[in-house]
């Protein structure tokens, strides 16, 4: 399956399976009126049975944001620092108070991300690889300013060849290499894109070329 193909899948799956916060005009007035400039990502809850979860989700997180226009702290700098701070698991820096965690860095908003699904299912002749992503960023006092969930799952297409054996041999293999080798970190990506990006996606930062325009806007200003 060729780039374009591939991403077309992904475009498909995430219009069908993805969810987000229902629309509310007002769901994001929190968010405006603290402005924040910068993020601290903290390491990912993971509640699946995949300890690559953590790292991977965590790698991609940076990217979206910082395109977004925020200042993101270095991930990998956030997770030595928490851990000589004592906050060894992900599951202690997310039940850490804002206020400390927020100090410790002088970071303006803190983004909490909850992995509850990373699997691969594989059912012979086909292999279905699901995501599913909570995320929340809160204000350095603890106030929540935005949180999105995104659920996709991929499953190759094999095309049809017309003969049902040579198909039957193909949708195995492609099976069997989804299942050695699941397309996590597209998907995973695709995730982050559609909860920064998506209709309820986050507000433009300070760095965005757009953020002068969009609270102008926002504001009524001409």
């Amino acid at each position: 399956m060729n780039t374009l193909k591939l991403s077309l899948v992904f475009f498909i799956v995430a219009l069908v399976t993805g969810c987000a916060t229902p629309g509310n005009p007002n769901r994001l007035n929190a968010f405006h009126d603290a402005a924040p400039r910068s993020v601290l990502v903290v390491p990912p809850v993971n509640k699946t049975t995949d300890v690559q979860g953590t790292t991977s989700v965590l790698a991609t997180l940076p990217f979206y944001l910082a395109e977004k226009g925020y200042y993101v702290f270095p991930v990998n700098t956030v997770k030595t620092l928490l851990e000589y701070e004592g906050y060894y698991e992900p599951a202690e820096a997310h039940a850490a108070a804002p206020e400390q965690l927020a100090n410790l860095f002088k970071a303006d908003s803190i983004l909490y991300v909850t992995i509850h699904e990373w699997t691969s299912r594989y059912m012979l002749l086909a292999t279905t690889t699901e995501v599913d992503f909570e995320y929340r960023i809160v204000n350095a006092d603890g106030t929540e300013l935005w949180s999105a969930r995104q659920q996709m799952t991929y499953t190759p297409d094999s095309s049809s060849s017309g003969n049902p054996l040579v198909d039957l041999i193909a949708m195995a293999v492609t099976a069997a290499v989804e299942r050695a080798a699941p397309n996590y970190l597209p998907l995973t990506r695709q995730e982050n894109s559609l909860a920064f990006y998506g209709p309820n996606g986050v507000p433009p930062g300070p760095c965005s070329p757009v953020y002068d325009q969009y609270y102008k806007q926002l504001n009524g200003a001409e």
